[in-house]
């Protein structure tokens, strides 16, 4: 309690400071100026908190066949986790002002919920959604 009668809240990244000041910086958790939605087809949405999907300010994942075997191990573009590619799909992405001539793809965790806690930075995410706005 902070003394009032309303409990005191921290986030992520107060925590892992207060606690482990000598972690590195790659591993503190940051603000994200990006989300990742679930889309119904099995892909996602990215877009910019700040932005207008309406307006363009998005781009949609779309889910592609994944090739391999299921055991084989594999690595989240978004979070890093990694695990056996059953737990992941492979994502595709059309490059903006390309007119579906040029993709970008990515392999992302089948939980996106999970894989939005996980992710530490925004640079995939900045990187798919170059020249979109």
């Amino acid at each position: 309690m902070n003394g009032g009668d309303e409990p005191t809240s921290y986030t992520a990244r107060e925590i892992v400071l207060e606690l482990f000041p000598a972690t590195p910086k790659r591993l503190i958790p940051g603000s994200s100026a990006y989300s990742v939605r679930f889309a119904e087809d099995g892909g996602r949405v990215v877009h910019r908190h700040d932005g207008d999907e309406r307006r363009g300010d998005a781009i949609k994942l779309q889910p592609i066949p994944s090739a391999g075997g299921e055991g084989t191990q594999v690595c989240c573009d978004l979070c890093g986790f990694a695990g056996p590619r059953r737990d992941f799909d492979a994502l595709r992405a059309e490059v903006p002002g390309s007119d579906g001539r040029r993709f970008r793809y990515v392999i992302a965790c089948r939980d996106p919920d999970a894989c939005e806690a996980r992710r530490f930075d925004d640079a995939t995410l900045e990187r798919l959604l170059q020249g979109v706005g």
